[in-house]
């Protein structure tokens, strides 16, 4: 499954008119070109839906209850597409900025893996997810799959 990249994807609304269509685009981004898949049928619905919201010739929506209720369920659908550990939500420190967080939290309570400050650090027989924090405070997660040597990157925040 693809994930999503950490970083904002709306900002400067929390109006359901305005957002329907930006979180309809995100989420098709996710998807693939294979039309049997049936857990992408229910999203591709989904942005169906949030582009079928009816507006008056203003602009305005004709139906303020339906258009929260899709964004609703847009905003659950995109936080399945969260990068491991992070969420889909406002920003932290503001409320009209729409993205993937990582939460403030982390990696103090919700991260078993292996954390090092420098990636010679991880055991030659360790399987796992490692997080790997540097002198700086940027943060990289990999993973160690049995019988490798690689460490494969998931994501990085500087």
């Amino acid at each position: 499954m693809t994930t999503a990249s950490f970083g904002s994807i709306s900002s400067g609304t929390m109006r359901s008119e305005d957002l329907l269509d930006t979180f309809a685009d995100e989420l098709e981004s996710f998807l693939s070109d294979d039309e049997t898949n049936k857990e992408e049928a229910v999203y591709r619905e989904l942005i169906a839906e949030a582009r079928n919201v009816p507006y008056t010739d203003d602009g305005d929506c004709e139906d303020v209850e339906r258009a929260i209720e899709t964004v609703e369920e847009l905003f659950n659908a995109l936080d399945e597409f969260a990068p491991p550990y992070g969420y889909f939500g406002a920003h932290p420190g503001d409320g009209a900025c729409y993205g993937f967080w990582l939460p403030d939290d982390f990696p103090d309570h919700n991260f078993d893996g292996l954390r090092v400050d420098d990636t010679s650090e991880v055991p030659a027989d360790y399987v796992g997810e490692i997080l790997h924090v540097n002198d700086h405070g940027n943060i990289t997660l990999y993973a160690k799959d049995e019988g490798s040597e690689e460490l494969r990157e998931i994501w990085s925040l500087v």
